[in-house]
C-alpha cells in the first residue's frame, strides 16, 4: 500500500510541476530540486522507496514487482505529458522521460551513497541541458 500511496505522490507531483512551470527547463528542474530536497531533509536515509523496493523484493514477489513498475510507468507517462506540454514531440518526449527518469533516480541513488547532494545538481544541470537541446532543434 506504501508503494502505491507514495507512488500517487510523486506523480501528482510531477504533474503539478508540469502545470506551473513556463518551459521545459523548469519543469525537469522541479522535479529535480524535489528529489533532493526530499533527500537532504531525511538526511540521505531516505532515496526513492520505489527503488528501494524494486531492487530489494520484486524480483521475489509479483505483486511488488507489479506494483513498482505500474509506479514507474505512471511517472514516466507524467514527465512524458509535461514535455509534450511544452511542444516536444511525442516520440521526443517519451525517449526524454525515460532517461530524465533513469538520471534522476540514478543519481538519487549516488547521493545517498555518497552522502553528498552533488550527484542531484549534476543531474539536474544534465536534464536542463537536454531540454535546452530538444526545444533549440
Amino acid at each position: 500500500m506504501y508503494v502505491i500511496l507514495h507512488g500517487e505522490a510523486v506523480r501528482a507531483a510531477i504533474a503539478k510541476a508540469a502545470e506551473t512551470s513556463e518551459n521545459a527547463e523548469v519543469f525537469l528542474t522541479r522535479i529535480a530540486r524535489g528529489m533532493a530536497s526530499d533527500l537532504e531533509r531525511s538526511d540521505y536515509k531516505e532515496g526513492c522507496p520505489i527503488a528501494t523496493t524494486a531492487l530489494e523484493t520484486a524480483a521475489q514477489s509479483d505483486v511488488l514487482g507489479a506494483a513498482t513498475g505500474n509506479v514507474f510507468r505512471k511517472w514516466e507517462h507524467e514527465i512524458r505529458r509535461g514535455l509534450e506540454r511544452f511542444g516536444m514531440t511525442s516520440g521526443d518526449a517519451d525517449l526524454v522521460a525515460t532517461l530524465v527518469l533513469s538520471q534522476l533516480e540514478g543519481a538519487l541513488l549516488l547521493a545517498r551513497t555518497y552522502r553528498s547532494i552533488e550527484p542531484m545538481h549534476r543531474a539536474e544541470r544534465a536534464v536542463k541541458i537536454l531540454a535546452r537541446v530538444r526545444q533549440s532543434e
